[in-house]
């Protein structure tokens, strides 16, 4: 192999690698992207979760209030005193 060929070889390699690492640093850099927004997807996700909860919390507890005989008793006394006045 003359000096010249090989100079072409390792030029060729060179070029190779440099196309490869360069290839390698954008797709590493297109999923750094991806995790950091889906991280911030989970986290609004996760954030409408905690909303959905405390909000059904809220109407099992109104639920509870509304299906006790304190709120029954309460009702039928409403409903004499309308009909009685």
């Amino acid at each position: 192999m003359t000096q010249d060929k090989m100079r072409r070889v390792i030029t060729a390699v060179a070029v190779a690698c440099t196309a490869l690492l360069v290839f390698l640093l954008a797709f590493l850099t297109y999923q750094w992207i991806t995790i950091g927004v889906q991280n911030n997807r989970k986290e609004e996700l996760q954030a409408d979760v905690d909303a959905w909860a405390e909000q059904n919390a809220d109407l099992e507890e109104d639920l509870q209030y509304y299906s006790s005989d304190y709120y029954k008793w309460l009702e039928a006394v409403q409903r004499y005193d309308l009909q009685g006045k």
